[in-house]
């Protein structure tokens, strides 16, 4: 009688390599969770924090008069200097902030020009159009994670003011 020797199945070497590899291939996919996680929760953070900066800031410039041309919201508290007010001017991301239509604030929104503390940047943006001024700001959340195109996030909100 013969034995055959060669019968189907796993030994125990073949297993514990597979479950080996398996383990490390769960535990990877496990890093990459929690870092998508985190990110999101980031970006999240950060994202309602830009937004509530740019409301303060369209609140500062809807409390101007419609006429001022001199109040310089750029720094705190509010300066009546030779400025710019309710003027035409500025811009948005991804455009460099124009002097006097910036300012940057620390990640509790309190304004700073330090620059390792600079956590969001706000522009705005003046623009008349027929009897009344639509006021754009953008918030840049500087720290956080880039998008896939490589830019920062930013929030933009935009109102009109009328006379």
């Amino acid at each position: 009688m013969m034995h055959d020797h060669n019968k189907g199945g796993f030994s125990l070497i073949e297993t514990m390599i597979a479950m080996f590899i398996m383990v490390f291939a769960l535990i990877s996919l496990a890093q990459l969770m929690a870092l998508a996680i985190v990110v999101n929760k980031n970006q999240g953070r950060d994202a309602t924090k830009a937004t509530g900066f740019a409301h303060d800031k369209m609140e500062e410039l809807t409390g101007l008069a419609f006429t001022d041309t001199t109040t310089n919201v750029s720094v705190s508290p509010f300066s009546v200097t030779a400025s710019t007010g309710l003027s035409a001017g500025g811009n948005l991301p991804p455009t460099a902030p124009a002097a006097n239509y910036s300012d940057t604030l620390d990640q509790f929104g309190a304004r700073t020009t330090i620059p390792g503390s600079i956590a969001f940047t706000r522009q705005w943006q003046i623009t008349n159009v027929n009897a009344m001024k639509q006021i754009a700001v953008a918030v840049t959340s500087n720290k956080s994670f880039r998008s896939g195109n490589g830019a920062l996030p930013v929030t933009v909100s935009v109102t009109l003011k009328t006379q």
